[in-house]
């Protein structure tokens, strides 16, 4: 039986199935990164991130401006970048936009990394983790 990783990368449905290799690389990259900083030294606490690729933040605006019904915690939006952690289940959903990094054309892969771990470290830094690198 195959276990679920706790940090999955998709991408939205209007990108290409050739992607797939880079989220894979992306998915396995950002979990050892978790790995090396012990994030899964205490099974009461494994925080779990739903990542998505995006084109733009903008095409989820409606999603991102709606308030939690349970508790009234919104989206935090920042360039490039948009997640939502429910502290109840330690889980977080995160939105990754990519035009903007096709448009600079260089070191997209590392971009992307940047905006995967300011997400992560975000949320871990708020349980006393170490910062992914």
């Amino acid at each position: 039986m195959q276990q679920e990783l706790p940090i999955t990368i998709v991408a939205e449905g209007k990108f290409s199935n050739s992607l797939k290799p880079l989220l894979t690389q992306l998915e396995l990259w950002i979990n050892f990164q978790a790995v090396k900083a012990d994030w899964y030294g205490n099974e009461d606490c494994i925080l779990s991130f739903d990542f998505t690729l995006v084109r733009t933040l903008e095409e989820k605006t409606p999603l991102l401006t709606a308030v939690s019904a349970e508790g009234g915690e919104g989206w935090i939006v920042e360039p490039g970048y948009a997640y939502h952690y429910d502290s109840s289940s330690l889980k977080t959903i995160a939105f990754i936009a990519v035009n903007d990094l096709i448009q600079n054309g260089t070191g997209i892969e590392q971009a992307i990394k940047d905006r995967l771990t300011s997400v992560a470290n975000a949320i871990g830094l708020q349980h006393g983790l170490l910062a992914l690198v």
